[in-house]
């Protein structure tokens, strides 16, 4: 093995310039799940068509730093009337569920029938790599009744049908492109789900009953397999055991865009030839 490393070694010490390939495909999906954040906000809205409510907690859809500790796990929950996630494209594709409140979906409106309905927030986080290239996203959203996705803060779906003939929980969602500029290093989808009879505008005041959500987000993009050479300048050189190679190399953004700032890195030195596949890894830090 010993052999192996300094051969791999000699033949690249004299290439200092470090070379990127961008070839490893990423899917990466994030979706409705008993990972997902909720918190029943309370009752507002009662005209059609529904639109988002106002007064929602500060940064709650756009700041994935925000605190939502005290928030609860989603349960997983599906009405027979709910659409089949797993006959639906991009959620049978990213393995997204029907997710409520309580594990009956029976939230703190259900028994509300004066025609306001209940309001339920719904967050997650998650990360994009800063060096990810050529970047696209899908999401789809269905609920029951009305729901609105957020990327970062900004409004990327809304439901198919506002009024109150809206069945989005039962057949077609909502669906489409997030914009790759929206994304960056850590980020929060949030949706806000608001839960109501569909005849109570009609004067046909029911309960509002059960209430959940289902959504998914597909992201794709590129991440570099990267080889850093050592900052040798010729060939002949030998170091003895102990001895320490400084490796220099510059980390950039999807934009292009040099980073400065302290990043994680992982270091791989592999075993054998300088060949793709590299071989076998002897030694790795994170």
């Amino acid at each position: 093995m010993k052999k192996n490393f300094l051969l791999l070694v000699a033949m690249v010490i004299s290439m200092i310039v470090p070379v990127a390939i961008y070839a490893n495909n990423i899917s990466q999906a994030e979706v409705s799940d008993i990972e997902t954040k909720v918190s029943y906000f309370g009752l507002n809205g009662s005209a059609f068509p529904a639109e988002p409510v106002t007064g929602l907690p500060a940064g709650w859809n756009s700041d994935p730093n925000f605190d939502d500790s005290l928030w609860s796990l989603a349960f997983l929950f599906q009405d027979p009337a709910y659409l089949d996630p797993t006959t639906i494209p991009l959620f049978n594709e990213t393995g997204a569920n029907w997710i409520s409140i309580l594990d009956d979906g029976l939230g703190e409106d259900s028994d509300q029938s004066d025609g306001s309905r209940g309001v339920y927030l719904y967050r997650k986080t998650f990360q994009v790599p800063v060096t990810a290239r050529n970047l696209s996203a899908e999401v789809g959203i269905a609920a029951d009744n009305y729901g609105w996705l957020y990327v970062n803060g900004v409004e990327a779906l809304e439901p198919v049908d506002v009024s109150e003939n809206d069945r989005n929980f039962e057949g077609t969602p909502s669906s489409g492109s997030v914009l790759p500029k929206l994304l960056v290093c850590n980020n929060v989808i949030a949706v806000e789900i608001q839960n109501g009879c569909g005849n109570c505008g009609k004067g046909e005041n029911t309960p509002n009953g059960s209430t959940a959500t289902i959504f998914a987000m597909q992201l794709n993009y590129e991440l570099p397999d990267v080889v850093w050479r050592p900052p040798i300048t010729h060939s002949g050189s030998i170091h003895k055991n102990g001895s320490t190679i400084p490796i220099k190399f510059r980390l950039f953004t999807q934009g292009g865009k040099l980073i400065k700032g302290m990043q994680d890195v992982y270091i791989a030195v592999h075993e054998g030839g300088f060949s793709d596949p590299l071989g076998n890894i002897v030694i790795q830090w994170q």
